[in-house]
């Protein structure tokens, strides 16, 4: 008997997995409709809700999110009384920018030298891609040991906050006891990593009022409060 069953039904898997990703890189998803069609980002979101239900998650929804985009949601129920795990992932991507600068199409899926190439190939449609590979393998090992649920987010490149805010409106919908995020790297090239803690971002406006109104910099320079150097101190406050 195999040491490791798991691992040898996800190697039978790859095949298929890659076959999916091919399919998925090829849509031109990149949430700014100035410069790609709607009907692309769509397309990839059907694309999602479809490979949810053909694994029989239950409760699948295109999510229209204020921001005009859409995020994919399914449930598959587990054991009784079982935890429940949410799975994220996001099938956006950044523009392809510079097309010339590419080796291989950037909307194409490319193996060179055993690396899979594409624009969201890794961030984070190949993200999508595990969580699926992950679930049969684990269905094929005696089943999925927990309820799941998905998200798969339809701006994140954007940083337009759609998800953000229909989950703030529905915090029902992904309440759960654990959550794993597709969109990180491994340590290295062989080796499955845990991220356990994201650094994330935060976006702010500054409004720093001084005084109340102008004064002559040669005569009051450096004496009166200045708005600029305060507010370079206050930046630089935020780094250790």
């Amino acid at each position: 008997m195999s040491q490791n069953p798991i691992a040898e039904t996800v190697a039978s898997l790859m095949p298929r997995a890659k076959a999916e990703l091919t399919e998925l890189v090829a849509f031109q998803s990149v949430a700014d409709w100035a410069q790609f069609p709607k009907s692309e980002s769509e397309g990839a979101a059907n694309w999602v809700a479809d490979a949810l239900r053909a694994e029989g998650f239950q409760d699948v929804a295109l999510l229209d999110t204020p921001d005009g985009t859409q995020s994919v949601y399914g449930f598959l129920p587990g054991p009784e009384g079982a935890p429940t795990v949410l799975l994220y992932a996001h099938y956006d991507v950044q523009p392809p920018l510079d097309d010339a600068a590419w080796i291989s199409p950037a909307f194409e899926l490319t193996e060179r030298d055993g690396r899979w190439y594409g624009r969201g190939a890794a961030d984070c449609k190949g993200g999508f891609i595990m969580h699926l590979l992950a679930l049969r393998a684990l269905k094929a090992n005696g089943g999925v040991p927990v309820s799941v649920k998905v998200i798969v987010e339809g701006s994140e490149e954007q940083g337009t906050g759609g998800l953000q805010q229909y989950a703030e409106a529905h915090p029902e919908l992904l309440t759960a006891d654990a959550i794993v995020i597709g969109d990180a790297g491994n340590f290295r090239l062989g080796l499955p990593t845990v991220t356990a803690t994201l650094r994330g971002m935060s976006l702010v406006k500054i409004k720093l009022d001084t005084l109340g109104g102008n004064l002559h910099s040669g005569m009051f320079g450096g004496v009166a409060p200045d708005a600029l150097a305060a507010l370079i101190r206050l930046l630089d406050s935020l780094r250790s």
